[in-house]
């Protein structure tokens, strides 16, 4: 059986900071190449980013501890 994994904050920042990355990377792709693909994988990146954003609220920690800047969601809807 295998021992379970010990993650840090750091680690935490690093994983939230890597799904961004390739969320506003998702962005981008869409406005260059507007299919439906990239349109829904920007939006699954978003939903993602956005259901982990809500569970740390739930726990009272301060999503910017984790990296989310306070325009995280900007991209995802400006025209």
């Amino acid at each position: 059986m295998n021992k379970p994994l010990k993650m840090d904050l750091d680690d935490v920042k690093y994983i939230i900071g890597s799904v961004m990355e390739y969320a506003y990377e998702s962005v981008d792709d869409e406005k260059k190449n507007p299919t439906d693909m990239n349109k829904g994988r920007s939006l699954a990146y978003w939903e993602v980013l956005d259901t982990i954003y809500n569970r740390l609220k739930i726990c009272e920690q301060n999503p910017k501890d984790f990296g989310y800047p306070d325009d995280w969601e900007k991209p995802f809807f400006a025209k």
